[in-house]
């Protein structure tokens, strides 16, 4: 998922380069250096649930994030990795180019970035993977930090009455995890202004990657420690 994901720097740099306009050119090397420099936090943010959990398999993940502890809390990483669900949720938002970091495309300096020479098809077909890929963060997010396909509570209530209706019901309630995340998202966008792209590579560099290496590093040591 994660190698599939970093291919998109490639298609925005090309087309960028190719239509032979400055602006366009600027806004993929933005969206190239934006990415890259992001996805080194976005990675340990993952790489410290997958400690946690002691698998690479997404279905052995959300399995482990059943049950409840003290009869009530959910077993959701996103308790065990509050820090890391925030570092995450950060670098989605930059890695997807969305606002607060949607610097490629910002109108007062590169009119729309590479997308400026692009119209019809060619406009919608980046809209339309910029929004895939913000589904794919979303639903990454609710899989390894939100328990995936689990809700608490219900499903227990509704296999009383009908444990096929309680099966039936677990696609619903991960497209609900992802739908809030997609949410949140399109929330930011109309809600926070645009930061200077200084800030945000200094914030990128010198604050999300340091607390990323953090975290991974107190969660190996507490899972040698207590294992």
């Amino acid at each position: 998922v994660f190698a599939i994901a970093s291919l998109s720097v490639y298609g925005i740099v090309l087309a960028g380069w190719s239509s032979n306009s400055k602006y366009s050119l600027l806004g993929a090397l933005r969206s190239a250096s934006q990415m890259i420099s992001y996805e080194l936090s976005y990675g340990l943010s993952l790489a410290a649930v997958i400690v946690l959990a002691g698998s690479l398999s997404l279905r052995e993940i959300v399995e482990m994030q059943g049950g409840y502890w003290f009869g009530f809390i959910p077993k959701w990483f996103v308790f065990l990795q509050p820090l890391g669900f925030v570092i995450y949720m950060i670098a989605g938002v930059a890695e997807t180019n969305r606002a607060p970091f949607d610097f490629p495309e910002a109108e007062q300096e590169l009119v729309a970035g590479y997308h400026t020479e692009y119209s019809s098809m060619s406009f919608a077909m980046f809209f339309l993977a910029e929004y895939i890929n913000i589904v794919t963060v979303a639903a990454v997010a609710a899989s390894l930090f939100l328990g995936g396909w689990q809700m608490p509570f219900v499903p227990e209530l509704v296999a009383r009455w009908s444990p096929e209706a309680a099966g039936l019901l677990t696609p619903v309630w991960f497209l609900i995890k992802v739908g809030a995340i997609c949410f949140f998202y399109i929330w930011m966008r109309w809600t926070l202004p645009r930061l200077r792209y200084d800030q945000l590579m200094t914030f990128g560099w010198k604050v999300l990657l340091p607390l990323s290496a953090l975290n991974l590093l107190v969660t190996a040591a507490a899972v040698i420690y207590f294992a």
